[in-house]
C-alpha cells in the first residue's frame, strides 16, 4: 500500500465505530447536514477518478443500500455531468433516507439503475466500489461476494469509497474477500483498519477527505492509534553537540550468537552501531567469536554466564538487547535466566521471547518484539487467531507482559501503557531472514541513550521504539528502491544512517 502523504493527512487514527457514532455530531457541530456531507463524500471520490482517469471513459459505479451506497450515486451524476460513460449497478434499493435522496438526483440526472450482476456488460475502464460501508461484520456473501471475485479477476482499476468493500475497517482483515482497489478515497477520520493486517494487498493509494468536519470530529472522541510514516522522522533526531563523545549515546549489549547462528548477533551489533549507539558489545558463545568478527568496530566475546567479564560488561550496558541468535539450549537458557533478573533495561527479540514463554512474567522497562509466531507461543494462541485482531493481539502481549510490545508484520503495532502506533514505512522485502536482528540493534540504540545520566531525552520508552520502527522500515524502503524482492538484513543497514540524520539528509 501507498499512502499518499500531505499536510492534510493525520497522524490520528480512529476504530469505525467511533466514526459511525460521532460525525453526525461533527456535522452538527459544523453547521452541515447529512445530505450534505454525502455530497461533500461523493464529490471527493469524483475529484480523484477526475485526477487519476480524466475523461473520456466508461465507469461502472457499484452501489450498496446503505450511505456508502448513496456517495456512489453522488459521484455517478458529477461523472455523468462531466463526459465520463457511466453505468450505475446497485445491490438493492437504497435503504437510507440520504442514499433515496442521492439516487433521486441520480435519476434526475438521466441515469439508470441497473442490476449489479449485469455489470461486467458494461465493460468500463474504470470501477468505483460503492458496495460496503464500515459496519460490515460477518463475511461478504450472495451476489455482493460473486461481484467482488469478478471484478479482482478482470484486473480493472478499482476507486474504493472510504474502504475496500469486505476490508473490516478496524483490523484490516479480509471478512471471506475483499475489492483489491487501486486507489481508496477514505472520509471523515482515518480508520486504523486501513494500516495493518491485509490491508496492504488492497487499499493501494489512500487518499483523505475530512468532508470539513475533522477538527469538530476530533473534539467528540479520543484518537485510537497514532499513524507513522517516514515523512516524521525528518524533526526526530536534534543534531549532536559539537563536543559529544561515545558516552553520551549510550552502550548497548548484545547477547546471542550460539553455534551456527553468529550472524544474528552481528547484524544486531552493526544496526546498533549505524543507528547511533556509543558503543556497541557482543557476548555470543564461547568459540564463536571469531564467526563474528567482521565488523571490527563491535566488541566480541565468547562468555558462559558466570564468567566475571559477564558481570562487568551487564553493569556497563545501558541497554541489553537479548535474543538474535541465543538459541534455546543451555548456553541461551542460562543467559536468558540470568539476564531476565538484571535491572537494566531489555530488549527482548527471537529465542529470548520463546523461553519467555514458557514462564512468562512481567516487566515495565522491557521491549518485546514478537513476530505473528512468537506472539501466538507467549499468548498461548493461534497464528491465525491473533492475526484475526492484531490490535487486540499487541494489547494482550502488553496487559500481560507490561512494557513495550511492537508486533511485527504488515503495519507493524507499537503498544505501550499509554502510546499505541502503527507503522506506514517498510516493504515485502523485510519479509527475509535477519530483519528483526536489524530491529533489535536500532531499538536498543535509540533507547540507550535514555538511560545515559547526563542525556536530555524528552521522548518516553515507547515514542523511540516507534522512531525506531519507523527507522527500520524506512531505511528498508531506501535500500529496496521499488525492488523489494532479493533485499537482505545487511542493504537495510546500509542506509540506517540517512534516516537517523535526516535533518542533514
Amino acid at each position: 500500500m501507498k499512502t499518499l502523504l500531505s499536510n492534510s493527512i493525520p497522524q490520528q487514527l480512529y476504530r469505525p465505530e467511533q466514526v459511525r457514532e460521532n460525525e453526525s455530531k461533527a456535522a452538527e457541530l459544523a453547521g452541515v447536514s447529512m445530505w450534505q456531507l454525502m455530497q461533500r463524500a461523493g464529490k471527493a471520490v469524483f475529484e480523484c477518478l477526475q485526477n487519476e482517469f480524466p475523461a473520456p471513459l466508461k465507469v461502472a459505479v457499484l452501489c450498496g443500500s446503505g450511505n456508502n451506497g448513496g456517495d456512489g450515486y453522488i459521484l455517478a451524476s458529477h461523472a455523468l455531468q462531466s463526459g465520463y460513460e457511466v453505468r450505475l449497478f446497485a445491490s438493492r434499493a437504497p435503504s437510507t433516507e440520504d442514499a433515496e435522496r442521492a439516487e433521486q438526483e441520480w435519476i434526475t440526472a438521466g441515469g439508470v439503475s441497473e442490476a449489479l450482476p449485469d455489470w461486467q456488460d458494461s465493460e468500463p475502464d474504470v470501477v468505483i466500489d460503492a458496495l460496503l460501508g464500515t459496519g460490515l461484520e460477518d463475511n461478504v456473501r450472495g451476489e455482493i461476494k460473486d461481484c467482488i471475485e469478478t471484478l479482482n479477476e478482470a484486473r480493472l482499476a478499482v476507486i474504493a469509497v472510504d474502504l475496500p468493500s469486505g476490508l473490516h475497517g478496524d483490523t484490516g482483515r479480509v471478512l471471506g474477500c475483499a475489492v483489491e482497489a487501486r486507489h481508496t478515497v477514505t472520509m471523515v477520520a482515518l480508520k486504523r483498519g486501513l494500516f495493518t493486517g491485509q490491508a496492504g494487498d488492497y487499499v493501494g493509494n489512500l487518499e483523505f477527505a475530512d468532508l470539513g468536519i475533522l477538527r469538530e470530529f476530533r473534539t467528540l472522541t479520543n484518537y485510537s492509534a497514532w499513524r507513522l510514516e517516514s515523512g516524521q522522522l525528518w524533526q526526530a533526531f536534534a543534531p549532536r553537540p559539537w563536543n559529544s563523545h561515545k558516552g553520551m549515546f549510550g552502550h548497548v549489549l548484545i547477547i546471542g550468537g550460539e553455534q551456527g547462528m553468529t550472524g544474528a548477533v552481528q547484524l544486531a551489533g552493526l544496526a546498533a552501531l549505524r543507528s547511533g549507539a556509543g558503543k556497541v558489545s557482543v557476548i555470543c558463545a564461547p568459540g564463536q567469536q571469531s564467526m563474528a568478527a567482521g565488523v571490527p568496530e563491535l566488541m566480541l566475546r565468547g562468555l558462559n554466564v558466570d564468567d566475571p567479564q559477564a558481570e562487568q560488561l551487564m553493569l556497563q550496558a545501558d541497554v541489553i538487547a537479548i535474543g538474535p541468535g541465543l538459541g534455546q539450549n543451555d548456553w541461551g537458557r542460562s543467559w536468558w535466566h540470568k539476564v531476565k533478573d538484571s535491572e537494566k533495561p531489555l530488549v527482548v527479540d527471537a529465542d529470548a521471547l520463546n523461553l519467555l514463554a514458557e514462564s512468562p512474567f512481567q516487566r515495565d522497562d522491557w521491549v518485546l518484539t514478537p513476530h505473528p509466531g512468537e506472539a501466538a507461543r507467549l499468548l498461548a494462541a493461534s497464528v491465525s487467531d491473533n492475526e484475526e485482531n492484531r490490535w487486540a493481539t499487541a494489547a494482550a502481549l502488553q496487559e500481560q507482559y507490561g512494557g513495550v510490545v511492537v508486533l511485527k508484520g504488515a503495519g507493524s503495532i507499537v503498544h505501550g501503557h499509554d502510546f499505541v502506533a502503527v507503522n506506514t514505512s517498510g516493504n515485502p522485502g523485510l519479509a527475509s531472514a535477519g530483519m528483526g536482528d536489524v530491529l533489535t540493534g536500532i531499538i536498543g540504540a535509540l533507547l540507550a541513550p535514555l538511560y545515559v545520566q547526563s542525556a536530555n531525552i524528552c521522548q518516553g520508552p515507547a515514542e523511540l521504539v516507534a522512531q525506531a520502527v519507523l527507522v527500520h522500515g524506512a531505511a528498508a524502503d531506501s535500500a529496496a528502491q521499488q525492488q523489494p524482492r532479493g533485499l537482505i538484513a545487511s542493504d537495510v543497514i546500509s542506509t540506517i544512517r540517512i534516516w537517523v540524520n535526516p535533518q542533514h539528509a
